[in-house]
């Protein structure tokens, strides 16, 4: 059937900087299709593990909301997906669920899609269902009281 084994290779996983696929990405979005891939890093657990589970991203709409999930590229050219955390006239605030730090700033410019679902142990899940959501809010709240709490010991050690 198959003359030899590269004929069929095709569920074998390989990596690739995500900068040589922005060209293809960015065509399939703005044709209204959506891109799958599978993120790197550790900023966005516990909800996205590294290498193990996907997202689908859509184009994004003329203004994020708060808890959407972004893929945008910060000015020194780093592709990060990191949670919108508040929205502003400057630009959004973004914070990685695995993280305490803000970024501000971020434009609109600067994002290239925007998550609509993620797969995790083959289980499908919606960024727009209810329990989702919840977990957007309760996962922000946290980092936002970590974060107060985390500067203030900072403060106290100083003394």
């Amino acid at each position: 059937m198959w003359s030899k084994a590269s004929d069929f290779i095709m569920n074998e996983k390989m990596r690739v900087d995500l900068a040589e696929l922005l060209p293809i990405i960015e065509e399939q979005l703005s044709q209204g299709k959506e891109v799958c891939f599978s993120p790197n890093g550790v900023s966005m657990l516990p909800m996205l593990r590294p290498g193990m589970d996907s997202v689908v991203l859509k184009a994004p709409p003329e203004k994020l909301k708060k808890y959407d999930l972004p893929l945008y590229r910060r000015e020194n050219g780093q592709f990060v997906m990191h949670r919108v955390v508040a929205v502003r006239k400057d630009g959004y605030v973004m914070c990685g669920d695995n993280q305490y730090y803000r970024e501000r700033g971020v434009g609109h410019q600067q994002v290239i899609g925007i998550v609509v679902r993620f797969t995790r142990n083959g289980k499908e899940y919606s960024c727009r269902n209810l329990q989702y959501r919840i977990y957007a809010w309760a996962r922000v709240c946290e980092r936002f009281w970590f974060g107060k709490l985390y500067t203030l010991w900072k403060k106290i050690k100083k003394k």
